[in-house]
């Protein structure tokens, strides 16, 4: 949820107002058009280690 933002200028009169409906969709907008995000889509990056399976049977843990 945003809230509505006000700018100001140097005389402290309202210069810009912003409204929460605009700053979520812009904020949405660029979530979703982040270029780290497509590099995950895209499967770029660091690639993880696979895991290993122990045995954890509790007649193994003598």
């Amino acid at each position: 949820m945003f809230h509505e933002v006000k700018i100001f200028d140097k005389k402290g009169k309202v210069k810009k107002v912003l409204s929460s409906k605009k700053l979520s969709s812009e904020y949405w907008d660029s979530f979703f058009n982040n270029p780290l995000s497509e590099a995950k889509k895209k499967g770029k990056g660091r690639g993880q280690k696979p895991q290993t399976s122990t045995d954890c049977d509790d007649e193994s843990l003598d």
